[in-house]
């Protein structure tokens, strides 16, 4: 059995008004266009609270490697690429 719910919005009465017209002129209803933007913003939870956790096991990960000491310094890291770079358009050109 589906549960069902209210939800009680408080707007101030030009933003009310603006919406109703908003929702008739789109031939649907508040409710329907409430429910929307609920889902859509339960979604977008969801995948804010997975991206964030996939970023905070990221930065852990470097956390780890500069307190082991398996980190490159940036003007290295610059001059490694910057070799490959050149390694590889010299072999695009060959």
């Amino acid at each position: 059995m589906t549960r069902k719910a209210q939800l009680q919005v408080d707007l101030d009465a030009k933003l009310a008004d603006d919406f109703a017209a908003a929702v008739t002129s789109a031939q649907t209803s508040e409710s329907d266009v409430l429910r929307e933007m609920v889902q859509d913003y339960v979604e977008r939870q969801k995948v804010d609270s997975d991206y964030r956790q996939f970023l905070e096991a990221k930065v852990a990960r470097g956390r780890e490697d500069v307190a082991a000491g398996e980190v490159v310094a940036a003007d290295d890291a610059e001059r490694m690429f910057a070799a490959r770079r050149e390694m590889a358009l010299k072999a695009s050109r060959s």
